[in-house]
């Protein structure tokens, strides 16, 4: 049997089917075959039973273990979904600014929040707003609209800065357009 598999690259979701196998006795067809040879009036047609294996990952099961996945490609500022395992929409992105990289690995969405509060991190890129928490909604906060949450502070979240976009701008979170985020949120 051949278990279903994924490779999951940022510009597309390969899926290997699994496949039934089959198995056979050894020992059994062995007898079988000492058993022939050993008589040598014998009928020597054998017939050894195979028996079907089924693998232990099916594609279906894979599909449920994958319901969404999405995908970050930082150089060409894209975020892609993929639902079912497969493409389903594509997204314009901007990504961390150079010594504030967005972080490269595989990642779960660890948290998501409607309008979120901003957590100023402690760092000189922050400026005077360093350390404090900006309420969600409030004209000062740079997270607009939705959050989800991957790792360390960082997330993929709506921007006021449209112009941003297509670039390398943020601390190392995925900024969007927020019509796409809003559209994003509730598909993953």
């Amino acid at each position: 049997a051949q278990d279903a598999a994924v490779d999951i690259s940022t510009t597309r979701v390969d899926v290997r089917a699994s496949e039934t196998g089959r198995t056979i006795d050894a020992k059994a067809l062995r007898r079988e075959v000492q058993a022939a040879l050993a008589d040598v009036r014998a009928d020597r047609t054998l017939r050894a039973p195979l028996d079907t294996v089924q693998p232990k990952v099916t594609t279906a099961k894979l599909a449920q273990k994958y319901p969404s996945i999405v995908t970050v490609d930082r150089g060409n500022f894209r975020l892609r979904l993929f639902k079912g395992l497969k493409f389903s929409k594509s997204y314009p992105i901007a990504v961390g600014a150079a010594g504030h990289d967005t972080p490269p690995g595989v990642y779960s969405i660890a948290n998501k929040q409607v309008n979120p509060a901003w957590h100023v991190p402690m760092s000189d890129w922050a400026g005077a707003l360093q350390g404090q928490v900006i309420p969600g909604g409030a004209p000062n906060n740079p997270l607009k609209a939705r959050w989800l949450g991957i790792a360390d502070g960082v997330g993929i979240h709506g921007t006021a800065e449209d112009w941003s976009i297509g670039s390398r701008a943020s601390h190392g979170c995925i900024r969007m357009h927020v019509s796409d985020v809003v559209d994003l949120y509730p598909r993953v």
